[in-house]
C-alpha cells in the first residue's frame, strides 16, 4: 500500500514476502532516510546517519569503519573499558553488601557517557560540553513531530514553535 504524507511518499508493507523484495532486491532505492528539517538545522544531515545514500554516504561509512571502528582503534580504548567497568563492578558490589537499591539504568547510562566522554574528548569531564543534556535535547529535537516534514513550505513559518523553543538562549545562573 502506498500513502502521501505531505510531500512524502510512505510504502506500508504488510508481507514477509513484500518485506524481502523490498529489503534484498530493492534496497538501494529505499537505502535514503528521509531529510528532517530538525536534521538540517542542526547540521546533521551531513553524518552517517542521515545524509542521502550515495557516494558521500558510501565514502563515510567508509571512513568510520576503516578509522573510527577499526580493530585496533577498539583495541586502543581497551584499558579504559576495563577501568570503568571494573569501577562499576566494584560500585556494585558496594551497594550490594550495603543492601542498597540500585537504578541500573543510571548507572549503565553514566558508564556510557563517561567512556564516550574520554573517547570524545579525551578526558573525564569536558567543562564546555554537558554531554548527556545534549544528546538528550537533540534526540528529543529530532523525535519530535514537525508539520513541515511533510508539508515543506510551511518550515519558514515554524507553526509549532519546535525550533524557536530550542534554540532559544539559555541564561546561565553564573551571570
Amino acid at each position: 500500500m502506498s500513502l502521501r504524507l505531505g510531500h512524502v511518499p510512505t510504502i506500508v508493507v504488510s508481507s514477509s514476502q513484500t518485506a524481502e523484495l523490498f529489503l534484498k532486491t530493492h534496497d538501494t532505492v529505499f537505502a535514503s532516510r528521509p531529510i528532517f528539517q530538525a536534521s538540517k538545522i542542526i547540521g546533521m544531515s551531513k553524518g552517517i546517519a542521515f545524509s542521502e545514500y550515495g557516494p558521500y554516504w558510501r565514502s563515510l561509512k567508509k571512513l568510520v569503519a576503516s578509522q573510527l571502528l577499526s580493530a585496533s582503534k577498539i583495541e586502543s580504548f581497551a584499558p579504559m573499558r576495563k577501568e570503568l567497568v571494573g569501577s562499576l563492578v566494584q560500585s556494585l558490589k558496594k551497594a550490594a553488601v550495603a543492601h542498597e537499591v540500585v537504578d541500573l539504568s543510571e548507572v549503565v547510562g553514566k558508564l556510557i557517557e563517561e567512556s564516550t566522554r574520554r573517547m570524545v574528548f579525551g578526558r573525564s569531564h569536558h567543562d564546555r560540553f554537558d554531554l548527556k543534556a545534549l544528546i538528550a535535547e537533540t534526540l528529543n529535537l529530532m523525535g519530535a513531530f514537525n508539520l513541515a516534514d511533510y508539508v515543506p513550505y510551511l518550515g519558514a513559518l515554524d507553526l509549532q514553535s519546535i525550533f524557536l523553543l530550542n534554540f532559544m538562549p539559555i541564561s546561565s545562573s553564573t551571570e
